[in-house]
């Protein structure tokens, strides 16, 4: 599931379901234990995770930060592309996701948590028509398709290091040449930030994992770094973090591919 305050989703049905999507889909999705022990009375309780899936408790949660972390997110998707969202999330964020994209682009949101994707495919029907809820396990999937931008709204924070790792680089596989891997989440403070000590002790208590992201930058995960360019931007005094992975593209593959055939006649690129 996604952060705290993370938790919501898009719509899917057996019509929208084409050879488009590519995704090999298992037979059924374990939910990894320590969500449930850790947060099983959010994400396994149906009324509990209703009464967070409010706009105003996502302000809360992210000291009323919530907008802006979006809007910067939001400056990485463009108009009728595809994007895939690992993880469904508390509050209005996936509409925002959603609207930017538009009817005619593509909005693929996995969760591995049913009763999450469930309780989201009710809530919204099919309101978006571009956008598809699939329960999977955002560290486990396999797909062919490539996306121009996969996002990872307060997610990497609710899971353990090797989860991390595996969430991060599977985000940075299905990202096209040219498009971007967008994750948005905690980040360690400025020491001096009057928060910084609540927050941590809240953390230690409550969301165990996230204090990883205070100790490590988050490209250290990718098993390929230097395929992406990195950038990095910082919020409320360091406390949020949106690091953007851009893939590079080839450019030898693309000379080559525009390259002028000396044969008689011409072909037209394989698309």
């Amino acid at each position: 599931m996604n952060d705290d305050f993370s938790e919501f989703s898009g719509y899917a049905s057996d019509d929208n379901i084409s050879e488009e999507n590519f995704f090999v889909l298992p037979e059924e999705v374990k939910v990894p234990a320590y969500t449930s022990l850790i947060y099983g009375n959010v994400y396994n309780n149906l009324e509990n995770s209703s009464k967070l899936d409010t706009v105003g408790s996502a302000r809360k949660r992210t000291f009323y930060q919530y907008q802006k972390l979006i809007n910067s997110m939001l400056r990485e998707v463009k108009m009728n592309q595809s994007v895939l969202q690992m993880g469904l999330t508390f509050g209005n964020e996936i509409d925002q996701v959603a609207q930017r994209i538009g009817a005619y682009g593509q909005f693929d949101v996995i969760d591995v948590n049913p009763l999450q994707v469930s309780r989201n495919k009710e809530k919204y029907g099919n309101i978006y028509p571009a956008m598809n809820i699939w329960n999977y396990d955002a560290a486990e999937f396999k797909f062919e398709k490539k996306y121009d931008a996969v996002i990872c709204f307060f997610l990497l924070s609710e899971l353990p290091v090797v989860t991390k790792g595996k969430v991060i680089n599977n985000a940075l596989r299905a990202v096209k040449e040219g498009g971007s891997a967008v994750f948005v989440d905690w980040h360690n403070p400025l020491p001096w930030h009057p928060l910084r000590y609540l927050v941590r002790m809240h953390n230690r208590l409550f969301h165990p994992f996230a204090e990883k992201l205070w100790d490590r930058e988050i490209d250290t995960f990718a098993e390929r770094k230097t395929e992406y360019l990195w950038r990095k931007s910082t919020y409320f005094g360091r406390m949020f973090q949106k690091v953007v992975a851009t893939r590079k593209e080839n450019p030898v593959k693309q000379a080559e591919e525009m390259a002028p055939v000396e044969e008689e006649g011409y072909f037209l690129p394989d698309f």
